[in-house]
């Protein structure tokens, strides 16, 4: 009996010294982690800038929750609790678009900076970050801190039912839907880009590969580490229509003779298109026919932009 009792005294004082050193130990713990985020954050913001981020606040689930709200409706994206899970954006009605974070050691995310939440060593040399943005969209940002960072990173995505990707023809992709009146896009996925630590660029691309974004990052012996390199999202904001350089050939002439809304609308087959363009000044359409001349005299393609409310957003050219 006695010898049962120091048994379970030594055990039951080996089990409490090991709570106090854990107990001593997780502040330290969490104090590093705090530190070693705010490093993280820091390079990424000197990257990517910090006027266009939107608040955001914590929520169930979620590292990072940004509502914006127009005229147009509304977008949520969602940050991601830890490294397994993934970048979410919400429209209005309830449409979603889903990003994952690439295949990682799973890290809690932590708020640092202006706003942004980092995944520290998300991977081997390699952090992640998020950063929702007042346009609706999000940054999911890789930061490689050295040699031994992979070269490759694959987005696995889930797009809303009957979308699909296509090329921009700028290194990016558009979400697109196929409908009876042509091809509408519901978002983007932006061109790549990545900074060294001088602030030089980095080649990188992107490909599609079995319902993921696949993202290479091309470093040399010569890159100065660590790098940043972006996969930005915009889903739900506005909506895109894109015009193909046989289609800005075709129409060229009637765009650069209509010099009324009413005209502009009777050129564009899209029933968005055409709410988008009923209240066109004078200004927006004499800019619209400068961007479209310039693309047909270049061989461009033309992308014109309305809010889901159909007002006209911007208009711009593109090779393609």
């Amino acid at each position: 009996m006695p010898r049962r009792f120091r048994t379970h005294v030594l055990a039951g004082t080996s089990l409490l010294t090991a709570a106090t050193l854990l107990a001593t130990a997780s502040p330290a713990s969490a104090d590093t982690a705090a530190t070693d985020a705010a490093r993280t954050a820091s390079v990424v913001e000197q990257a990517t800038g910090v006027t266009d981020l939107a608040p955001s606040t914590t929520a169930s689930g979620t590292a990072a929750r940004a509502v914006t709200v127009t005229d147009a409706g509304s977008v949520t994206v969602t940050a991601p609790s830890d490294s397994g899970g993934y970048v979410e954006s919400t429209t209005g009605d309830g449409t979603k678009f889903r990003l994952h974070l690439p295949e990682t050691n799973k890290v809690d995310g932590i708020r640092a900076g202006a706003g942004t939440i980092v995944y520290q060593d998300a991977a081997e040399s390699t952090d992640f970050s998020v950063q929702p943005t007042k346009d609706g969209g999000a940054r999911t940002l890789l930061t490689l801190k050295d040699a031994a960072a992979s070269d490759e990173y694959r987005f696995d995505l889930d797009l809303p039912s009957e979308t699909a990707l296509l090329p921009d023809g700028r290194g990016g992709y558009l979400i697109t839907r196929s409908e009876g009146h042509g091809t509408t896009v519901l978002g983007s996925i932006d061109a790549p880009w990545a900074k060294d630590a001088n602030g030089e660029a980095v080649p990188t691309t992107y490909r599609v590969e079995g319902g993921a974004l696949v993202q290479k990052v091309e470093t040399t012996t010569d890159t100065a580490f660590p790098v940043v390199a972006d996969p930005k999202v915009s889903f739900g904001w506005n909506i895109y229509l894109k015009f193909n350089k046989a289609e800005v050939k075709a129409l060229n002439n009637k765009v650069q003779y209509a010099d009324t809304s009413v005209a502009a609308c009777a050129l564009l087959v899209n029933p968005a298109a055409a709410v988008g363009c009923a209240g066109l000044s004078t200004a927006v359409i004499k800019r619209i026919q400068r961007v479209w001349q310039y693309a047909k005299d270049h061989k461009r393609c033309v992308e014109l932009s309305l809010t889901y409310a159909g007002l006209f957003a911007d208009v711009k050219h593109y090779k393609c």
